[in-house]
């Protein structure tokens, strides 16, 4: 990339973010100002006459810079890859966007509850503990923030692994996932209360050692994946970026499903509430080769916290280049997507037809057979959109007239059966939560 290149890369950025980055970009440099700044100048007039000499004299400086450090990034794609990667913020493994806050370190309440691990961003909020009490003894979890004591956040979901317990929380004053960052909130726990403080998250450096693909020999604009070495224990540690211009996106998992088949279900507990639970997020493992061909695996971390994990550990050699290959990922959006009225015929098989648009793909709601007086089965016509990159995965949907329902995903086809009360004659289905496998075979070169 030459001077003229670099001129016009900087001039397309945004002019505040170069200036907020020139005391940590000059840091330590040494440069001979006098001689850059009359070459700078010349240049700059001649390419923008209406630039203001202080940001002229900025955006010089920086590009001396670029001149050491444009290797890290291919030249064709920084503009896009960089300005895109700007909004992240890294918290334990994960990557989330915008501002964030974290418990800095484990923290114990009491005798039976420490907390591991809570973090917080905008539409997000989850929190790890360890504890000896049950489900049931830990009662009703509140987090109230402190910025905003009106709204009552609660666990939407939960797991349990011996005496660990990961919590995502929803919004209970709005019964949805309108989530607002927060720094300070009171937490409510086995019928006690604490006060909580937690730490402002940094946003990544996008100016150092991000290596990207080329994101226009897949296919696949409005996608951007990024690798980045960072610190870590004696082994080589890589975070994988991934970044998408439609905001209302967002990663789920790096790599393949190891599995073709993925399934669902949905129960109506009445006073007790929804269960759901899902498969199919499990992926194949991801590898990075040195020059001579050997591959070294990416391992998740013992210790890793946040979802989804963004930062690996491999045995791969630190003073080597290397090449990272993804296949794919998955993502998915985190709303309703659409719903549709459903007939539920007495007998036999009625055709549907009906078109459901996924944003990024698109599927047809073929037709409904009654299979039991009190069941009927749904078919569908998955990935009828133009892109054959994008495949749904999954999906999720919601109607109060359903007791239960079971689906299974099977490339370009799924089933649902639907269980009801034997006079129901037709309902409406709320589509929510898809997943999609994204193959975008990206290849990722590191020096």
């Amino acid at each position: 990339m030459n001077e003229d290149k670099l001129i016009h890369l900087l001039n397309s950025l945004d002019d505040d973010l170069v200036e907020q980055e020139m005391d940590k970009l000059l840091d330590g440099v040494e440069i001979d100002m006098d001689s850059i700044n009359k070459k700078a100048h010349q240049k700059l007039n001649r390419n923008n006459k209406k630039m203001k000499g202080r940001k002229r004299f900025a955006y010089a400086a920086v590009a001396c810079l670029c001149l050491l450090s444009v290797t890290t990034i291919y030249a064709n794609d920084i503009s896009q890859a960089i300005k895109s990667f700007f909004n992240k913020t890294p918290i334990y493994s994960t990557i989330v966007d915008g501002e964030a806050y974290y418990l800095k370190e484990r923290y114990a309440l009491n005798d039976h509850i420490t907390l591991e691990s809570i973090m917080v961003s905008e539409g997000n909020l989850e929190m790890e503990i360890t504890s000896n009490l049950d489900s049931k003894e830990l009662k009703d979890i509140n987090i109230i923030p402190k910025n905003n004591p009106d709204t009552v956040y609660f666990p939407g979901g939960y797991s349990e692994e011996q005496e660990k317990y990961y919590f995502l929380f929803m919004n209970k004053t709005e019964e949805n996932y309108n989530i607002k960052p927060f720094k300070d909130f009171k937490l409510i726990i086995a019928g006690n209360s604490y006060e909580i403080s937690l730490e402002k998250a940094k946003s990544l450096d996008a100016g150092s050692g991000i290596y990207t693909s080329n994101a226009a020999t897949n296919g696949l604009e409005g996608i951007n994946i990024g690798a980045k070495i960072i610190e870590g224990n004696e082994k080589l540690n890589i975070q994988l970026i991934a970044s998408f211009e439609d905001k209302n996106l967002r990663l789920a998992k790096y790599g393949k499903p190891t599995e073709a088949r993925a399934s669902g279900t949905f129960e109506n507990l009445g006073k007790d509430g929804l269960v759901s639970s899902g498969s199919g997020l499990r992926t194949d493992d991801l590898y990075v080769f040195d020059g001579t061909g050997n591959e070294y695996r990416l391992e998740t971390p013992k210790d890793s916290k946040g979802r989804p994990v963004t930062v690996f550990e491999t045995n791969a050699p630190k003073d080597k280049k290397l090449t990272l290959k993804l296949p794919a990922i998955i993502a998915a959006y985190h709303e309703t997507v659409g719903s549709f009225s459903l007939d539920i015929p007495d007998k036999g098989e009625v055709a549907v037809n009906k078109e459901i648009d996924f944003t990024i793909q698109k599927a047809i709601v073929k037709n409904i057979k009654r299979i039991s007086p009190t069941s009927a089965e749904v078919e569908f016509q998955l990935n009828i959109g133009a892109n054959e990159k994008i495949r749904i995965r999954s999906f999720s949907f919601y109607s109060p007239d359903i007791k239960k329902a079971s689906t299974e995903f099977n490339g370009d086809k799924a089933t649902m059966t639907l269980e009801f009360d034997e006079k129901l004659a037709a309902t409406n289905l709320e589509i929510s939560y898809p997943n999609f496998v994204i193959n975008g075979n990206w290849i990722i070169d590191m020096q």
